[in-house]
């Protein structure tokens, strides 16, 4: 199973690789190619000497053609041109004409627009190439820096730091030459049109996309340029790492400090200067700076993080490897080589995101030209995710080993087992505190006491694969571990992990306020147990408060949204869409009827003809009844209809009767056109059944197979059509609050 897994993983990585391959080889050698095929459409002085000859051939044969005509006088000869299509001999002849005058000008501007043509397409050429060959160097520096990151950690450090260095240049000298392939590609196009002695809506429309392309690229490419220096210059900002947590000093807890430094000496590490125990996370040791959620910040230096809902249910030895671990990473100062990495990552990713535009959510033509230097920058940054990868492994089945030096290889392996069995209800306990602040006895340890006991521990065979949670690094999959302190799975670790029985081991550390189930030895020393500080009782009322603070909070952001959507909103569709109808009525009614008011006034005023008043009159007044006609259908925009009724409850279709629930709707999307129509999708659930729509498929169509429901509505302008899209949104959001404070047990009234 294991193997099959790891071979479908390496499948995926395989595929995930060929894209970005594509896309920064692909792009360059398509404006390549058609730098190429312009370049051969550039004519010599011979070729268009040729083109002229066979012009003015073509026009003898047409003259003789007509000549030759033996039809009426007002018949035309027609002739098939270049393209297959029958056009009059006449037109054919003028338009050859015309394209000889064109190649026989000598004006300035021609001979500048063809001498232009090859230099374009040279540059074209030459872009599109150098981009090529820019991303086979990238490609292969990569490469070799991705092979030295596996030798050493100095050297992954290292390549990274020089890396992220170089990517920034690269991914601008990359896009750079994309923009100036693109440019000079359109540019190139337009130089036939200006040449033409007058320009037609073809040509027209041409040079305009032309110009306002390039001018869109030129002003990308500076601001991709801004974007990356600004990125390069701005501070980086390391928030501290928050936790649930508490500082215990020497004096709180003697015996868990004298714990930790026997582990210490044991391995040879180091003491923490802090130590921290706390409610969520698991084990770890860090150097980056700590934050308490009551906002207390932890004492720079050398911090060891202990869990106490996972300490609750270990013995000594089995913390002892955990921590033995954790040291371990002192030893090889990876929590320090952490420190340095974590930043320069977060910087490289930063300039990424400079030239891909995410902060301005660009997409379309233009993540196109840049998505080939954004691609490299992924690939930089997944080729040291694999040397990350293999050093964390690496740190851990170490740090894994020293555990074991600690307290022996079985410590080690029932010490994950048991945290692996532990970790859901751990879970699930602090998700009810902090989400709903329900108050369990004993607090989040009390808690997952009683999930223990109600439950019992979760089999941790079928969790082999799961890497246990961690800050800032990545766990080997628990059954690597296993395997590398060469204790897999057995009946005998298996009962160890599935015990419920917890241990003693916070009372005897000072974490725990002792009970009367303590032993006779601890109950003994009266004055010992009276001055121990219950940390546990601390840390649940500290999470008591702010798990309190999270609800109100929460409570009064759904309980708004909820009363938000309250009221019921028709919205209105109109048949036809307000542009569409004014086109309409310009060409078919507003015109003529003008026409016919302007011809009927006519007859009216100077008419001479016998009853000339008579024809004005059946002229002017069907006219003018066709304009008050078209005024009143404008008005009317279009036989407005109802379209929905969006309710508190749910959606109305089209008048019907039953009413779509909101829950019965999974998710909504939004595509809006011509600045007028807006698509609806709305993703039914499975259970529910087809709703009835009784309207055409031009207004709404229900897709079987998605269980997808899509409404067009014609409105007014861009600002009715956010107004409809935000009320919807907004009160599919009101329904899973509702349900969501229902689930809190909150009533909105």
């Amino acid at each position: 199973m294991l193997r099959a897994m790891k071979m479908e993983r390496e499948n995926e990585q395989a595929k995930s690789k060929t894209k970005p391959l594509l896309w920064l080889i692909g792009v360059p050698i398509a404006l390549l190619l058609v730098g190429v095929w312009q370049w051969s459409r550039v004519p010599s002085v011979d070729e268009t000497q040729g083109q002229i000859a066979e012009y003015r051939a073509a026009i003898q044969r047409l003259d003789e053609m007509m000549q030759a005509h033996s039809g009426p006088s007002w018949a035309t000869v027609v002739v098939e041109d270049e393209n297959g299509n029958k056009v009059e001999a006449t037109l054919l002849k003028s338009r050859m004409e015309k394209a000889i005058r064109e190649l026989e000008s000598t004006s300035g501007f021609n001979d500048a627009t063809r001498g232009l043509q090859k230099p374009l397409a040279t540059a074209a050429m030459a872009c599109s190439a150098l981009a090529l060959l820019w991303a086979c160097l990238g490609l292969a520096y990569q490469r070799r820096m991705g092979t030295r990151a596996i030798e050493s950690r100095e050297q992954l450090l290292a390549a990274f730091v020089r890396g992220k260095e170089l990517l920034p240049v690269y991914m601008i000298v990359m896009v750079a030459l994309l923009f100036g392939a693109a440019i000079a590609v359109m540019v190139y196009e337009l130089m036939p049109v200006l040449r033409h002695q007058s320009y037609d809506r073809t040509d027209m429309r041409l040079m305009i996309v032309v110009v306002i392309f390039s001018a869109l690229l030129l002003y990308y490419g500076v601001k991709i340029l801004i974007d990356v220096i600004r990125a390069a210059r701005r501070p980086l900002v390391v928030e501290p790492l928050q936790v649930m947590g508490r500082i215990v000093t020497r004096e709180e807890t003697p015996q868990l400090w004298a714990f930790v430094a026997k582990v210490a000496q044991r391995v040879g590490a180091a003491m923490p200067d802090a130590i921290v125990v706390g409610l969520n996370e698991g084990f770890f040791v860090t150097e980056y700076a700590v934050r308490l959620l009551n906002g207390v910040e932890v004492p720079k230096g050398r911090v060891l993080y202990l869990p106490l809902p996972y300490m609750a249910f270990m013995d000594a030895p089995e913390v002892a490897a955990v921590v033995g671990h954790e040291l371990g990473h002192f030893i090889g100062e990876d929590t320090l080589y952490s420190q340095r990495f974590s930043p320069i990552y977060t910087a490289t990713v930063r300039q990424l995101h400079a030239v891909a535009g995410a902060d301005d959510q660009h997409d379309g033509w233009r993540s196109v030209v840049t998505r080939p230097a954004t691609m490299f920058g992924e690939m930089f940054l997944d080729s040291f995710h694999t040397a990350v990868r293999f050093w964390s492994r690496k740190r851990e089945l170490a740090a894994d080993a020293v555990g074991a030096q600690v307290a022996g290889a079985k410590a080690v392996a029932t010490s994950l087992l048991r945290i692996t069995a532990l970790e859901p209800h751990v879970t699930e306990a602090l998700a009810t505190h902090w989400d709903s602040a329900q108050a369990v006895a004993g607090g989040v340890l009390g808690h997952v006491r009683q999930l223990v006991a109600a439950k019992g521990m979760v089999d941790p065979r079928a969790r082999l694969e799961n890497r246990q949670s961690h800050p800032f690094d990545t766990h080997p999959e628990l059954a690597v571990r296993l395997d590398a302190v060469s204790m897999p799975v057995n009946d005998e670790l298996l009962r160890r992990a599935m015990d419920p029985a917890g241990s003693d081991l916070l009372r005897e550390f000072g974490l725990e306020a002792q009970t009367a189930a303590t032993s006779s030895q601890a109950a003994a020393n009266v004055d010992v147990a009276a001055r121990v500080t219950d940390i546990s009782a601390t840390l649940q009322s500290e999470l008591a408060s702010a798990a309190a603070a999270n609800r109100q909070a929460k409570i009064q952001d759904l309980s708004a949204m909820v009363r938000a959507a309250q009221t019921v909103q028709p919205v209105f569709s109109q048949r036809i869409s307000r542009r569409t109808l004014i086109g309409v009525l310009v060409l078919v009614v507003f015109i003529p009827a003008f026409l016919a008011v302007v011809l009927g006034a006519v007859f009216l005023l100077v008419g001479k003809a016998p009853n000339a008043h008579w024809i004005g009159l059946a002229v002017l007044t069907p006219g003018l009844g066709a304009i008050a006609l078209g005024v009143w259908v404008l008005k009317r925009k279009g036989s407005s209809a109802s379209a929905l009724v969006i309710r508190p409850d749910g959606l109305q279709l089209f008048n019907q009767p039953a009413v779509l629930a909101w829950s019965a709707i999974n998710d909504l999307g939004f595509t809006e056109s011509n600045g007028v129509n807006l698509m609806v999708r709305l993703d039914l659930d499975r259970q529910v059944p087809a709703p009835q729509l009784g309207v055409s498929f031009l207004r709404a169509r229900y897709v079987k197979d998605k269980h997808q429901l899509f409404i067009t509505l014609n409105l007014n302008g861009g600002k009715q059509i956010a107004q409809v899209r935000d009320t919807l949104i907004a009160y599919w959001r009101a329904c899973h609050a509702k349900a969501e404070l229902q689930r809190m047990g909150v009533t909105v009234e």
